[in-house]
């Protein structure tokens, strides 16, 4: 039966794999240098009855093509589910400089004949010092030979890239923070981004890991990771300096201790260093809009389209409809002001409703924003709504650019009831009209008179409880006063908070930790164990490293196992990011420690 079963499920994958689209991939990295060795492999999701390789002749081949498959089939709720995987690999070697193509391979399944991409490789001359692309080539004594605690500037280093030099005020300017290493780094620490004074700016979205790269430099070849990316807008023309990025970096090198044969033999003689890095500082030359500037500028850079609707075209007087006016396009549009519009004396206006709908794409940001305008005419007749004006500034074209909506008809029927004396609701300046009640008329009946009360002021209970008021007054005036005080200090509110914002990044990590997502585990603990410290101990988080922050745990009498302990969870949250990972008993322990270590530190800070 099993056997029977095992056939049946085989041809079903079968059929499913014949349907599936086949493709044909070639894969080599894009920068090798002069003699270094790579691998350039062809792969197919179905397996072919021919496979026909490019001709190679700028490479010299070493081996291959060595061929490997892999299969595998899943079922889940009945539905089946397989991939298959052929793979032609070939071992190549550069012999000169230059940019090289390999074109297509072929592949013939079943009838249908498939061509993969073709592949573009820079060959770059080979440089001195250790390279990371030549690490599978060197031993590990010549790396180690290679790499030492006084690292040279140009084997590791951090940049501010923008994607121009110029622009005008308001066009948008992609910088992208990067490293380019040349070791093999471990952690990151201490990082101070710049503030982009004279900019508004706006952090494009990305991966949380940094992930390397090939590129050249000056002939070298280095792993280039993208750190973050910002997206600028210019707010004033000038030449403005943007402020230098700075990074603690943690390498790997060769240690300065004398090392022994079985450090050659294990592989050891290795060290970690710190090493701070400083990018160059850049200039910017921002340019003025030109003059003079259409009146219905509202400070619009870029390329973008205007219409505008309503959501009644016929009403009674005193209703309400919505005037809606649509902006889309690439640009600043969170940057745009408010168009104006031009009705009727007879239309009461009130200020619009905002909402956006925007995105990042290509350096840029696109998409839409909305203004909606409550319009509510208080008299019959029919009206034409003038057209809306928009000018836009295009540094594409460097000119200005001018677009109206068309025009719209709306009829405005006479309320009948809003005549004589009559109640007329109206929406939002006035609460409640009367129309012909300004005149009141005189009472002729005779008028009732009571006897006056005993005046209440003079008595004792009006006394007692005025005097009462005054001193809660006083009371509650002292204990505010001290509040708003204690709310001014910012090193109290963070002191005082530090426990709560740890706990709920204890709490993220739970879940990271049941969903066994290893990277983020470490980094909401990295996050929640560093946090704590900077807050209770009241060190700025751009100070703050292992040395200062064990300083002042001994300072406030923290036993030196608990500091051993807080040492070690950083250590090992900072190393998760390169080590493998990790296992879940290993991520289960690090929760407990870090959970008991907080619970320890807040009971024995809280009494200083």
């Amino acid at each position: 039966m099993k056997r029977y079963l095992s056939t049946a499920l085989l041809l079903f994958a079968s059929g499913f794999i014949l349907a599936q689209d086949i493709t044909l991939q070639a894969y080599a990295p894009n920068l090798v240098e002069v003699g270094e060795q790579f691998s350039l492999s062809f792969t197919l999701n179905a397996k072919p009855s021919e496979f026909k390789a490019p001709s190679i002749s700028d490479f010299e081949i070493l081996a291959g093509p060595s061929t490997s498959s892999s299969t595998s089939i899943e079922v889940i709720n009945g539905k089946v589910t397989q991939s298959q995987s052929y793979t032609y690999t070939y071992i190549l070697a550069a012999s000169k400089e230059g940019k090289f193509t390999i074109e297509p391979a072929e592949a013939v399944v079943g009838k249908e004949r498939i061509r993969s991409n073709s592949v573009v490789i820079e060959v770059v001359k080979t440089s001195s010092g250790t390279s990371a692309g030549r690490a599978n080539q060197q031993t590990s004594r010549n790396i180690r030979e290679s790499q030492t605690d006084d690292l040279p500037g140009d084997e590791l280093f951090v940049t501010v890239e923008l994607n121009r030099k110029s622009a005008y005020v308001g066009e948008p300017i992609e910088a992208v923070i990067k490293i380019y290493t040349r070791v093999s780094i471990l952690a990151f620490e201490d990082a101070k981004f710049p503030a982009f004074d004279g900019f508004w700016s706006q952090e494009i979205k990305s991966s949380p890991n940094v992930n390397f790269e090939r590129a050249n430099v000056n002939g070298k070849i280095y792993n280039a990771g993208v750190i973050r990316r910002y997206l600028l807008f210019p707010q004033k023309s000038d030449k403005i300096e943007i402020d230098p990025f700075e990074l603690v970096v943690v390498y790997q090198g060769q240690s300065s201790r004398p090392r022994s044969i079985f450090d050659e033999f294990f592989g050891g003689g290795f060290e970690n260093y710190r090493k701070r890095l400083v990018s160059k500082p850049i200039t910017i030359n921002i340019k003025k809009l030109p003059l003079p500037q259409p009146h219905d500028f509202t400070g619009a850079v870029g390329s973008f389209k205007i219409d505008a609707s309503v959501d009644k075209k016929n009403l009674k007087a005193n209703d309400a409809f919505t005037y809606k006016i649509r902006v889309s396009g690439k640009g600043n549009l969170k940057l745009i002001g408010n168009p104006t519009l031009s009705l009727p004396s007879t239309f009461e206006v009130y200020d619009p409703k905002v909402s956006e709908n925007i995105s990042v794409d290509e350096g840029n940001t696109s998409g839409s924003k909305t203004y909606e305008y409550v319009c509510i005419p208080r008299a019959g007749g029919n009206f034409s709504l003038e057209p809306v004006s928009f000018s836009y500034f295009d540094p594409a074209k460097e000119n200005y650019v001018t677009l109206k909506t068309a025009p719209i008809s709306i009829t405005v029927n006479a309320d009948s009831s809003s005549a004589g004396n009559v109640m007329v609701a109206s929406f939002g300046k006035e609460d409640i009209k009367y129309i012909g009640k300004d005149i009141r008329f005189i009472k002729t009946a005779m008028p009732s008179f009571k006897p006056r009360a005993a005046f209440w002021v003079s008595s004792g209970i009006y006394l007692f409880f005025y005097l009462l008021f005054i001193a809660l007054f006083v009371v509650f005036s002292f204990l505010f006063r001290r509040y708003r005080q204690r709310m001014q200090d910012v090193a109290f509110i963070k002191t005082r908070r530090a426990s709560k914002v740890a706990q709920k990044r204890l709490k993220v990590a739970s879940q990271m930790l049941e969903q066994n997502k290893n990277a983020q585990f470490f980094e909401e603990i990295h996050k929640a164990i560093w946090g704590y410290v900077s807050d209770k101990l009241n060190i700025p988080l751009a100070s703050l490293n292992l040395d200062n922050a064990c300083e002042k745990l001994t300072e406030q009498g923290i036993d030196t196992e608990k500091i051993a302990t807080f040492r070690s969870i950083v250590e090992t949250c900072e190393y998760a990011r390169f080590a493998p990972m990790a296992e879940h008993s290993q991520m289960t322990d690090v929760f407990e420690k870090t959970f008991s270590l907080i619970e320890d530190l807040e009971d024995k800070l809280k009494r200083k």
